[in-house]
């Protein structure tokens, strides 16, 4: 009853906020919130790149961002800390062609000879200034750059991101500055000259060719200081010095861009309207649909035209903005590539020019007025597509001599000179069918790769890369966004391809040195989906629907079953040829009634017949495989009870060739195991009965005079661990409801109704779980990650939860409410005070005890804190367990700074099974 009435208020509440927006305002502001500060300099126009002055221009510009941050808060003053986040500078060459380039995210892969040079570096000298009095302190701080040649005073080079800048104090409420706690602070960097285009022929025209230059970061931010607070409007927009703006923080900020669409929903078979008002800080690619992708630019309103999509089904958009999606919903009139003969250069060179020319006009005829970066973005697009396809018909023909006579493969003539990698991602579109820019990095790495291979002293032809080679190699051949892009795709392939354990070195050190938390998200995503596939782990864990109808047998490990899924359109004939092969295959091996074949892929129920042994793919297992998972096709080998040994991921054919091997081996092992098993039994039996009649007796003895005692003690006891669990189920409710209540501020009405669903699930976990002395580690799971998905509504944090292959969650019991108080603790101190993070779970099994390390990357805990209610209480809980069963849970928390060159808290809980 509780639960309906609390759903009921949270439903009612929801429906008065779903389209209203609350603006945050200077008095709302708290220790933890922060703003993000971003300041362009436009550098005179010289071509190529816009010409028009917009802050995400990404030639011609100098673009610093700050991170603003509420350091202390009391009823009348507010004290805010300015760090620096990121400087970018890019500016295009008079005389030389090429671009001087500096990006203080990927500095480390400019490094030049000296160290002073390619790095940024700070002079810093401490000053405190109230009204017109200035207080000089002689003391320096952060690091500094003073001659060229004194190497001595050069600090590492990621010293300044993140250290303060200023920190200045504001009366709350007339919003003037009080103090300015301030650094002298001039920031020098060297900026790398790049040619313009892919590669120069021969040697460099200007190798090594770099420009000094500096910002005195200070006086950058004084202007803006002064009216961040007196500049807040009534309706949540800020107003800053020119050519200053507020592009994150941590709540919502004022929509700015607004849009209509309608589109088929596959999911519920259906078609869907959305409106939506929100704010976005640059031009982005946003997900109305699961198939509708809007380019929205800041300032944009557009509605579709519905009655021409409800009469014709024809995509067309009105209004600021529309320009960019009516032509991206409309290219394929004008983009004809399917069906060429690629291997004739000719034929592709006329392909192009027929190209240019449609794309030229039909851009001149229906889209003249079109936003300039978009104009750019399709442009910047069409080169790269055009690049690709060059590379990899040049890669596939055996007619080199005809290919290098055509002039296609010149490095000095578009597409390849008309573009820049270093920086064209800021004019990238990500989405799958569209991101050439990412397609033509992934053909130029193999196009790379075989160029190694055709030198003569490579004479291994035939040699595969290892997953780390590969790996190591990418991360040689590209630098800057480039590096960390390719290096990305080629781990998600190394994912699919082999085991993820194979390549877990080489995916920990992506994410620990990418500086693109896009790129290290959508890894870690693609990471944790496929994570329930890996060999040794159970398939009730993948998520897929049709495990329900396998019928697996607990215990049967001697007996198998070959799961095959597509959800492609159609069943290709080799697909069917290589089943059918291989159910002749195991009859001629005797293994028939050994291996159960579930073969599922569409096709016409006409043919339901002829395609035997495969079974019509249920319509839910589709989407779920094409949608939730990510997976077009999946072939996995297990044993009858569930457990994986061999998976496929992704690709076209069902490979059946290595499914003999892997399971006449697990057979072998089975039975040596079980002959092992035999004779030790009888060698044993004796003994074993014996030592158990002894052990049991003194047991019995020893403990029946105690037992009535023991009754009334553990009784006791039972009672003040239920007393503490009910209150601990309240404090985590509220919590929860927190992270709703702030979704349902931002107006995200599906999220919500999602996420109440989730809600309600976890309410009925904690609820079962409360009754309960111990409860399955799987239940606990599962409830970790209901309530983390909750917080991620509030902070846009990532997480991982790692359980040990040899832990079985369904045969291990543990106290219920253990682990959660430390998850909200590192949520509490670790997250939310930066608004981001990473928190990371690993299950694990070492000496008989369940040790679960909890870490998050935050700034770590004070010496003096003791943890909130929750903590507190499961401290308690400990004492009572111990007293109960005679089991003492280990706890140790410590700060990660103490021991490793990165902050955070690590706490390690240790449970003896």
């Amino acid at each position: 009853m509780k639960v309906r009435l609390l759903f009921l208020f949270v439903c009612l509440a929801w429906s008065g906020w779903a389209e209203t927006f609350t603006p945050y305002s200077p008095d709302s502001l708290k220790k933890g919130d922060w703003l993000t500060i971003e300041s362009v300099q436009y550098y005179p126009y010289v071509a190529p790149g816009i010409e028009k002055e917009i802050p995400w221009r990404a030639e011609n510009i100098r673009r610093i961002t700050i991170l603003a941050t509420v350091a202390e808060a009391t009823g009348k003053t507010l004290s805010i800390d300015y760090t620096l986040d990121n400087l970018y500078d890019c500016r295009n060459d008079t005389e030389k062609r090429g671009f001087y380039y500096f990006d203080s995210r990927y500095q480390k892969d400019f490094a030049l000879e000296d160290p002073l040079k390619g790095r940024l570096l700070m002079y810093v000298t401490h000053n405190r200034k109230s009204g017109n009095n200035t207080h000089n302190n002689k003391e320096k701080t952060g690091f500094y750059y003073s001659d060229s040649q004194s190497k001595k005073d050069v600090a590492n080079e990621d010293a300044l991101k993140g250290k303060q800048i200023m920190r200045v104090t504001y009366d709350r409420k007339s919003g003037n500055a009080l103090t300015f706690d301030k650094a002298t602070t001039s920031c020098s960097y060297a900026k790398t000259l790049i040619p313009f285009g892919i590669r120069q022929e021969g040697l460099c025209a200007y190798p090594g060719t770099i420009v000094q230059d500096s910002v005195n970061l200070d006086q950058l931010l004084i202007p803006v200081t002064k009216n961040i607070l007196t500049g807040w409007k009534d309706d949540g927009n800020i107003q800053l010095a020119p050519n200053t703006r507020i592009v994150d923080a941590s709540f919502a900020l004022p929509p700015n861009t607004e849009f209509t669409c309608k589109f088929f929903n596959i999911e519920t078979s259906g078609k869907t309207t959305v409106h939506k008002k929100l704010f976005i800080a640059y031009p982005t690619e946003y997900e109305a649909g699961k198939e509708t992708t809007l380019l929205l630019t800041p300032g944009d309103s557009i509605t579709q035209d519905l009655t021409a999509f409800d009469e014709t089904h024809v995509t067309r958009y009105l209004g600021r903005g529309s320009e960019q999606n009516n032509l991206h919903y409309n290219t394929q009139r004008f983009v004809k590539f399917l069906g060429l003969d690629f291997s004739r250069p000719d034929k592709l060179r006329e392909s192009f020019h027929l190209q240019d020319s449609l794309f030229q006009s039909t851009l001149k005829k229906d889209f003249e007025n079109m936003d300039p970066y978009w104009r750019k973005v399709f442009e910047v697009s069409e080169q790269y597509i055009k690049g690709a396809f060059i590379l990899d018909s040049y890669m596939k023909t055996t007619d080199k001599k005809t290919w290098n006579k055509s002039g296609l493969l010149d490095w000095q003539a578009p597409p390849f000179s008309s573009v820049n990698p270093l920086i064209d991602y800021a004019y990238s579109l990500k989405k799958r069918d569209a991101a050439n820019y990412s397609y033509f990095l992934y053909i130029y790495t193999a196009y790379k790769k075989q160029e190694i291979k055709a030198d003569n002293l490579y004479l291994d032809k035939q040699k595969k890369l290892t997953p780390q080679e590969d790996y190591l190699l990418n991360k040689q051949l590209f630098s800057g966004y480039p590096k960390y892009l390719v290096s990305g795709i080629n781990l998600i392939e190394l994912m699919h391809d082999k085991t993820i354990h194979e390549i877990e070195d080489d995916y920990n050190d992506f994410i620990t040195s990418c500086p693109d938390t896009s790129l290290t998200n959508h890894l870690t995503d693609i990471h944790n989906r496929l994570l329930p596939f890996e060999p040794g782990r159970n398939i009730q864990e993948s998520g897929l629907i049709i495990t329900d109808s396998l019928h697996l047998v607990k215990g049967s490990d001697r007996k198998y079953i070959l799961l095959f899924l597509s959800a492609t359109d159609g069943l290709s004939i080799p697909n069917l040829q290589n089943a059918l092969d291989l159910r002749e295959l195991l009859k001629t091996e005797g293994l028939a009634s050994t291996v159960k074949l579930e073969l599922y892929a569409r096709f016409s129920p006409q043919n339901a017949e002829r395609v035997k042994p495969y079974k019509a793919i249920p319509e839910e297992q589709k989407r779920s495989l094409n949608f939730k998972i990510g997976i077009g096709n999946v072939a996995i080998l297990m044993r009858e009870d569930g457990t994986i040994l061999y998976r496929q991921l992704g690709g076209w054919e069902f490979d059946t060739k290595p499914i003999l091997g892997l399971i006449q081996k697990d057979l072998s092992r089975e039975d040596k195991s079980f002959n092992d098993f035999i004779k030790g039994f009888k060698e044993g039996i004796l003994g074993a009965l014996l030592l158990a009649a002894i052990i049991g007796s003194i047991y019995y003895f020893r403990t029946k005079t105690k037992q009535k005692q023991e009754r009334n003690r553990r009784h006791i006891r039972e009672l003040e661990l239920r007393a503490i669990r009910s209150q601990m189920n309240p404090h985590f409710i509220f919590n929860a409801l927190s992270s709703i209540q702030n979704l349902i501020n931002r107006s995200a009405n599906e999220e919500a109704n999602k996420y109440l669903i989730d809600f309600s699930r976890l309410l009925r976990k904690v609820l079962a779980t409360s009754e309960k002395k111990l409860v399955p580690l799987s239940d606990e799971i599962e409830q970790l990650e209901l309530y983390l998905k909750l917080e991620q509504l509030r902070y846009p944090f990532s997480y991982s939860l790692t359980v040990d292959r040899n832990i079985e969650p369904d045969a291990i019991e543990i106290p219920g409410m253990l682990i959660q108080p430390f998850i909200e603790n590192a949520v509490k101190h670790g997250i939310a005070p930066r608004g981001t993070g990473e928190i990371t779970i690993r299950l694990s099994l070492q000496n008989q005890s369940l040790l679960i390390d909890i870490t998050d990357d935050g700034p770590g805990l004070k010496t003096e804190a003791n943890g909130g209610f929750g903590i507190r209480a499961v401290t308690n809980e400990f004492e009572i367990l111990k007293t109960l069963y005679n089991t003492e849970i280990g706890i140790t928390i410590e700060n990660r700074q103490e021991k490793e060159a990165v902050s955070g808290c690590h706490v390690r809980l240790s449970i003896p099974l």
